[in-house]
């Protein structure tokens, strides 16, 4: 073992078990044990800080010594991607989750009011599950021999969206166990009140981050993997779409419990549900029983029997929790009309509580049927035809809720006070038939999520004018569920998909659009991976170019596609490359070197920096750049000098590489200049079968309501969030003065 880095996880185990023992002497009695218990507590989290500090170090010296660092990291990898390694395997992964918790169990001490004693022990016992982890897999063990360079990062990996996506998400994870903690403490010592409105910014604080990072991993796989979706119900991706479907459950759950004194018994078991849902899914894709049906899932290190424990320990506890006091817990009975606040909202957490149930039982489904013959997994299919009836009754209580009392409304009123929203959302739904909706169902989710945009954003705007947006963050954020509802319909059942074969430099057209593959791009210095060049033009004649990218990664010679994506507001253009044809090769020549291409001979000659100027003057004043060449062309027993130039713009990186005629037929372009070697790499074109590039083109309308209805649900729970620390903040102030 790395002596720093283990001493420091052993470090953490001893300070986490004092923390939870001294905690334990002040719930006995003993004052003085809160004081030690910090103490031990801001120990253990320095040596969490300390742990995890360790790993990046060694990860950025490029410490092969260390098999982590070995297995996940190489010489050619950029500072920041190397720096993503840390999260990059399973090791690491659970650092990042225990540093993450460890953090926020600083600001839980200072937010837990006279429940800190009950509430740290319980939530020091969720960190020690992964503490034991990590001793039993350390991230720093070492390797007999020292490797001269690593295995390298997954490809997939190395993308911007991939270096914040995960410690995001795993700050999510870590803050499902606050609410988790607050619940089975106040059960513990039977003190059912207050623990609420303590919990309940925190539960909006996970609902937050988890669903920033989940819009992160969505728009990542949209951009990056291809495949021209945001979401494939992966057993991965639902791993965090189950606990933050809980976590929406329980912040309108313990929004009713601190306004009706509703909901008091649910609260602790969707508290429970919600933390639980986080460690069910970390043992399904952490244990390899997922490895044969999801491409996410990582494979068994051996710690299946300790996920196991980990989840049997808190299962446990909750249900004894539960079983042994939820009935002592005053709860209010439910008075309320049917077309009141309460009963709309209470409506609405059991539709997402059916969300959450059916898609953990088909994420569950290689498990519940591993003693068949032939376990099996549902489809994509299956998630969108069960959760379609659920999404259009969630858009029908979001209709109505804004405009709802909790004493109850007529109809007739109801209507009244919805006259302008009701009007503008039939007019987009109206639109949409017009456009191409025409299944009946869709229609239906299409009328009540336009209206659910209407009227919430319809009700934030006028609390904004009277209150500020502090009192519209919730009415904000269902409105961005109304325009993400339309925006995951739109894109994913109504797009428009066409496999084209483009032929080097002849266009083809295809739904109004022509398509021309202009070149092949070589890696360069500043784009480390190829690019095909494609020029588009729109029917109104815009012209503009995609560059897609396929490429072969040479550690693991996996084949690597990146589509590149023409954003619009109406709709996006996806380009995927499937296949490339090279036609006639590139060719790569230094100076004096020679090559053919069918009955062509080529020889390099060198490089003409004063083709067009003198290109040491144009590179220092910044205008654009002109490299020639000069090349022998051999054809037929006759040999021809020809001077193909080479345009660099350094204001926007634009490259114009146009072709030189050759004698007899044909052209000759330069299609990239590798300085540091000397050398042109070049392509001729009209002498061989000429390159070709198979394509899916694909139309997404309307998918940026999806980001941006994601973008006004965060933001409106934003607002909400900092609302209700305020309110957690004032209560402990009352409390303070009351003691």
């Amino acid at each position: 073992l790395y002596l720093p880095g283990a001493v420091a996880i052993w470090s953490a185990l001893i300070f986490a078990l004092a923390g939870v023992w001294g905690y334990s002497q002040a719930l006995a009695g003993d004052a003085s044990a809160i004081a030690f218990s910090r103490r031990a507590y801001a120990c253990f989290a320095a040596a969490i800080g300390l742990t995890a500090l360790m790993l990046i170090l060694v990860l950025l010296m490029r410490d092969f010594r260390i098999e982590y660092v070995f297995q996940y990291s190489g010489l050619d990898l950029p500072g920041h991607y190397q720096f993503a390694s840390f999260w990059a395997g399973q090791k690491g992964s659970f650092l990042i989750w225990l540093f993450w918790g460890t953090m926020l169990g600083l600001l839980v001490q200072r937010t837990a009011g006279k429940s800190e004693a009950s509430v740290m022990v319980i939530y020091i016992a969720t960190l020690l599950g992964l503490i034991f982890i990590l001793v039993r897999q350390n991230p720093f063990v070492m390797l007999a021999q020292s490797p001269v360079d690593g295995q390298g990062l997954n490809p997939l990996l190395q993308d911007d969206w991939m270096v914040i996506h995960p410690p995001i998400m795993f700050i999510g994870y870590a803050a499902t166990a606050i609410p988790f903690a607050f619940a089975m403490a106040s059960l513990w010592r039977r003190d059912y009140d207050g623990w609420a409105a303590r919990a309940f910014p925190w539960a909006l604080f996970g609902f937050l981050v988890l669903g920033c990072a989940i819009l992160m991993g969505g728009y990542w796989a949209y951009k990056t993997l291809g495949w021209g979706g945001f979401w494939g119900w992966d057993p991965v991706e639902n791993a965090s779409l189950i606990p933050w479907l809980c976590l929406t459950v329980l912040v309108h759950g313990l929004h009713m419990e601190r306004t009706r004194k509703r909901f008091r018994r649910a609260n602790y078991v969707i508290a429970s549900m919600a933390y639980l849902a986080v460690l069910y899914g970390t043992f399904l894709t952490r244990s390899g029983v997922l490895a044969d049906f999801s491409v996410h899932s990582f494979v068994d290190l051996g710690i299946s029997r300790w996920l196991i424990a980990l989840m049997a320990t808190f299962v446990g506890l909750s249900i004894w929790l539960l079983a042994t006091r939820l009935r002592k817990v005053p709860t209010e009975a439910n008075e309320d009309p049917i077309l009141s606040r309460g009963t709309f909202l209470v409506l609405a957490t059991i539709a997402i509580s059916i969300s959450a149930l059916v898609i953990t039982f088909g994420t569950s489904a290689p498990l519940l049927t591993r003693l068949r013959a032939n376990p099996g997994q549902v489809g994509p299919e299956w998630y969108n035809l069960v959760n379609k009836p659920i999404a259009i009754a969630i858009a029908v209580l979001l209709t109505f809720l804004p405009y709802l009392t909790w004493k109850g409304d007529k109809f007739g009123d109801l209507i009244k006070k919805m006259v302008a929203p009701l009007i503008g959302g039939t007019l987009i739904a109206v639109a949409f038939v017009a456009w191409k909706v025409h299944d009946a169902l869709d229609i239906v989710l299409v009328l009540f999520a336009a209206l659910a945009l209407a009227t919430n954003l319809h009700k934030t705007i006028s609390k904004w004018r009277v209150g500020g947006l502090r009192a519209a963050g919730g009415y904000l954020a269902h409105a961005g569920v109304g325009m993400m509802l339309l925006g995951i319909l739109a894109s994913s059942a109504y797009d428009e998909s066409t496999k084209l074969t483009l032929e080097q430099g002849k266009p083809v057209k295809s739904n109004g659009r022509t398509y021309t593959f202009t070149r092949y791009l070589p890696p360069t210095e500043e784009e480390r991976r190829d690019r095909m060049e494609i020029q588009v033009v729109e029917a109104n004649g815009d012209s503009y170019s995609l560059y897609p990218r396929m490429f072969l990664n040479q550690r693991t010679q996996q084949l690597m596609v990146n589509p590149d994506i023409k954003k619009r507001l109406s709709s996006d253009l996806y380009i995927s490359p499937i296949q490339y044809d090279p036609g006639q090769p590139q060719l790569a020549l230094s100076k004096g070197q020679e090559g053919k291409v069918g009955d062509v001979q080529v020889k390099f000659e060198g490089f003409d920096l004063n083709a067009n100027g003198n290109a040491l003057a144009q590179m220092a004043s910044g205008k654009q750049i002109t490299i020639g060449t000069v090349f022998d062309v051999t054809r037929n027993g006759q040999t021809t000098k020809v001077r193909p130039v080479y345009r660099l713009n350094p204001a926007n990186g634009q490259v114009e590489t146009p072709a030189t005629d050759l004698p007899g037929g044909g052209a000759i372009r330069v299609a990239g200049i590798n300085a540091s070697a000397g050398n042109v790499q070049i392509e001729i074109g009209g002498v061989a079968n000429p390159a070709k590039l198979a394509v899916d083109v694909t139309t997404k309308p309307l998918i940026e309501m999806v980001w941006f209805g994601l973008y006004l649900m965060l933001i409106g729970g934003g607002l909400a969030m900092i609302l209700r620390f305020r309110d957690a903040r004032v209560l402990e102030r009352v409390a303070e003065r009351a003691a």
